[in-house]
């Protein structure tokens, strides 16, 4: 996949939110994928933020994006993938640990559709949660309704709130329904465990291509990831506990640290 006009709305918001510096790591070498017609919307977005750019200042003449993101102010920009058929400067399979070299070198890592390939979730994820710097960011904008056989995964917002936060410690910044086509407005996904159920979608999604986005930050009390469960169902098992009178049971205790807010959740940067 490419970096369209969502996606690169929503990294222009991140860059201004959270100043740049360090290096970027695309997983997959990213083209700059901005339809004729919204290059005029980027133009305002980037006025109204300051940047004193167009978008012609952001392309490239192999139409790759390493040029936008030194734009955003980061440092240096890399590309991973399995092999450099694209260009890609980094070579490693996802579905393989990542080597010593690349372990905390990333200020941010940007999945702009490269994770639900990889096969191996569970290793991918890891991959990446070690390759972020401490107080580095994942910025993911990952295929969702509407994209079916793009992949073997489409991922949902209990990836995020689910593994992300309560089972690596991280902080979650945003994370939103973000349509394809600006027609349709964006929606915020709030966390399952806060809610008390799943998050409600019927009717609400629009009937044009949406991505699941979402950025997470490696926070002081990120980790190494231990453990995760569908947050609906923790609730749903902890009540039952404690209508059992099993106050003191796992279940009810994991309930209460998914419900802590992120300066009372314990860990540490791994």
């Amino acid at each position: 996949m490419g970096i369209d006009y969502a996606a690169a709305r929503k990294l222009i918001q991140l860059s201004r939110r959270v100043p740049p510096s360090g290096e970027v790591l695309m997983l997959g070498r990213h083209r700059m994928q901005v339809r004729d017609r919204l290059r005029p919307a980027l133009d305002t977005l980037m006025a109204e933020e300051g940047m004193g750019l167009t978008f012609a200042d952001l392309e490239q003449d192999d139409g790759y994006t390493e040029t936008f993101f030194r734009a955003l102010g980061y440092d240096a920009v890399s590309a991973m993938d399995l092999s450099d058929f694209e260009g890609a400067t980094v070579l490693h399979d996802l579905n393989d640990k990542v080597p010593a070299k690349l372990k905390k070198k990333y200020a941010l890592i940007y999945d702009g559709g490269t994770t639900e390939h990889v096969f191996d979730v569970a290793t991918c994820m890891a991959n990446i949660n070690a390759m972020l710097a401490p107080g580095g960011i994942l910025a993911a904008c990952a295929p969702g309704n509407n994209f079916f056989a793009h992949g073997f995964y489409q991922f949902g917002p209990e990836l995020v709130y689910g593994y992300w936060k309560h089972g690596c410690g991280f902080d979650v910044l945003t994370c939103s329904m973000l349509p394809e086509w600006p027609r349709d407005k964006e929606l915020d996904l709030p966390d399952p465990a806060q809610l008390g159920h799943r998050i409600r979608l019927r009717g609400k999604v629009p009937n044009q291509r949406v991505y699941l986005y979402y950025e997470v930050q490696k926070g002081p009390n990120a980790h190494a990831f231990k453990a995760a469960l569908q947050t609906d169902y923790v609730k749903k098992w902890s009540d039952h506990d404690r209508a059992e009178d099993r106050e003191d049971s796992d279940i009810v205790a994991l309930y209460e640290k998914q419900t802590m807010t992120g300066e009372d959740r314990p860990g540490s940067v791994e």
